[in-house]
């Protein structure tokens, strides 16, 4: 499901992915990659317990998602509660793309 999205999804996806800890408060340039969609669908058939995390508004959340990814728009993220709790959680944050 995840892989026919990302093939008719029109606009190019930006993903980071935070590999290690995960800081509640704000992203240090430290800790995370950026990968292509294709690696992403890779890591995802590989590891399922990715959390796919959508950053821009609700409204553009509900437009158009990758199926089973939660909203955290990119300015509540240092206060959220959907953030998970476990530090060692992977992450993908995708919003869509530059332009």
């Amino acid at each position: 499901m995840v892989e026919r999205f990302l093939k008719g999804f029109a606009v190019a996806l930006t993903v980071l992915v935070l590999v290690g800890a995960i800081s509640r408060t704000a992203f240090a340039g430290e800790g995370y990659q950026i990968i292509t969609t294709d690696e992403l669908k890779n890591r995802l058939n590989a590891s399922p317990a990715i959390t796919l995390v959508f950053s821009l508004s609700y409204m553009e959340f509900f437009e158009q998602r990758i199926p089973g990814s939660i909203c955290i728009p990119m300015e509540m993220m240092a206060n959220s509660v959907d953030m998970p709790t476990n530090k060692h959680q992977t992450m993908a944050f995708y919003c869509k793309g530059p332009g």
